[in-house]
């Protein structure tokens, strides 16, 4: 019996493609130097070794080592994949991460692909045969040290909750500042649109409307941004405005993460913190206005499958400003429905202002056939409503239909106009404007010499507008499906029967 022995192959001339990963997790300054230090170093440090390849520096800059979606991280997993690395260099395990079981899973990853992790700073390259064991061990000493600093850092806060030292932020608020003493005062400007916010709330005005209003006066949110709902409900909750502090609002969980506190820790309210831009009798009454608002639409909400078993009404309202038909909208998680105009909600609201009915507000009624609701006030928080049969409404308005502008025939708003042709006939397409302003473009051949001369083609504008950028003639061909439904392709190239049309 013969045996060969077969060699491995040699790595003589063959380098490592080396890289190495760099972590900071503040933006301070001095991190921000340590991080260009440390890239420098791994640059110098692989470059300067004949046998390595140099395969590059990722790093994450102002990233906590327990998240495993760091771009710089996951971008060096992808290049490790693709077989664009053979090793890595990084300073530590801590630095690497700082949760035991990332260290462990991409590791070990990383080690299926025959690419090893060296932790300078413990002397340990993954790829030995104790690597992994002195990981494991190391990582649960970098986790923990980094949940003892998260404890003390907590505790700190703690201490100072229970002495009744506020932790406060105030200058983030709109509203406040501080004085030449460091002490937070109202900013005389921002507080008496606070005061306008409250008391526009407490007469009964919505959100919406006093994000509008705000935005009129061209007043900007403490970012230098335009106001929204979101934005006014977040003043009219804090009780900052009104004195008050409460500490420990938010906490951070144990997943690292800034949730509301909804009772899961302590939290301490202090009352008369700081001086108050609204009075109390105010911020209560603003917040007796929004919670009527909110047991208003709670009432007899009842959420269900939308069929005409469930909600009889459905298809029997409509816009009275425009006659659109109304339909429903499910919103607030779910557990509120209203009835919206459906013409301002696809023709916006340069068509139609629209209306907004609460679902509790039809319930209410008793109507039969169909109804064109009108709103009373909309600038109160709780509007009033009233409806009209058909049959009046009829008498006094007509349904208002959806026109749009249509652009002149230049070459800047079509510079395709002059390059599409008909495949069947060879005949330039020409413009038609249909009824609302709705433009196809159509076989002139046709057109002008009937059917029996042409099918013709007849495609609409967007999907012209779709085979942009058209550099040159094309010749469009249309064909139905078998569903009836049209299909549209086109060739450069003018076919056989169009050149036989011309001629004959």
């Amino acid at each position: 019996m013969e045996i060969q022995v077969l060699e491995a192959r040699s790595s003589k001339g063959y380098r490592k493609k080396v890289c190495a990963y760099c972590r900071v997790s503040t933006d301070a300054l001095e991190q921000e130097n340590s991080l260009e230090n440390q890239i420098a170093y791994y640059e110098n440090l692989i470059q300067s070794n004949p046998e390595y390849e140099y395969a590059g520096v990722y790093y994450d800059f102002a990233i906590s080592g327990y998240k495993e979606k760091r771009p710089g991280l996951q971008k060096m997993l992808m290049d490790a994949r693709n077989g664009k690395i053979d090793l890595i260099y990084t300073k530590s395990v801590s630095r690497f991460a700082r949760n035991t079981a990332i260290v462990l899973k991409v590791s070990r990853e990383l080690k299926e692909l025959n690419v090893g992790i060296f932790f300078e700073l413990q002397n340990i390259n993954t790829l030995s045969s104790q690597g992994e064991l002195m990981l494991t061990i190391l990582a649960a000493f970098a986790q923990a040290e980094s949940e003892s600093g998260s404890i003390g850092a907590k505790m700190v806060y703690q201490r100072k909750y229970e002495q009744g030292i506020p932790v406060q932020y105030l200058e983030r608020c709109f509203g406040y500042t501080k004085n030449e003493k460091g002490e937070f005062v109202p900013d005389t400007e921002q507080a008496k649109w606070i005061v306008k916010i409250y008391e526009m709330a407490a007469e009964g005005y919505s959100l919406s409307k006093i994000a509008d209003e705000m935005n009129a006066a061209g007043v900007k949110t403490d970012k230098g941004a335009g106001w929204v709902e979101s934005t006014v409900k977040r003043i009219l909750e804090n009780e900052i405005y009104k004195g008050d502090y409460i500490m420990h609002k938010n906490y951070v969980n144990e997943e690292r993460k800034l949730v509301r506190n909804r009772g899961e820790v302590d939290a301490w309210y202090i009352e008369d913190d700081h001086p108050p831009i609204v009075s109390r009798q105010l911020w209560d009454k603003a917040q007796e206005a929004r919670k009527k608002k909110r047991d208003y639409l709670d009432m007899d909400c009842q959420i269900r499958e939308v069929t005409e078993e469930n909600y009889p009404y459905k298809g029997h309202l409509f816009c009275a400003k425009c006659g659109s038909p109304l339909t429903h909208r499910i919103y607030s998680n779910g557990n509120r429905m209203s009835w919206d105009c459906s013409g301002r909600r696809r023709h916006g609201k340069d068509f139609c202002t629209g209306i907004h009915v609460p679902d509790t507000a039809v319930r209410q009624w008793k109507f039969d056939g169909n109804i064109y609701i009108s709103i009373k006030d909309s600038r109160k928080s709780i509007k009033e409503f009233s409806y009209t049969k058909e049959s009046s409404w009829s008498r006094r308005h007509k349904k208002k239909e959806f026109v749009r502008e249509v652009p002149e025939l230049t070459e800047e708003n079509y510079p395709y106009y002059r390059s599409i042709f008909c495949a069947e006939c060879g005949s330039r397409l020409v413009r038609h404007i249909k009824k609302h302003g709705d433009i196809v473009w159509e076989c002139n051949g046709r057109k002008r010499k009937g059917v029996a001369y042409c099918e013709g083609v007849r495609i609409p504008d967007r999907v012209v507008q779709a085979f942009m950028p058209i550099r040159k003639a094309i010749y469009i061909k249309e064909r139905k499906g078998r569903n009836g439904t049209k299909h549209y392709s086109y060739s450069c190239k003018k076919p056989e029967r169009a050149k036989r049309k011309e001629q004959g």
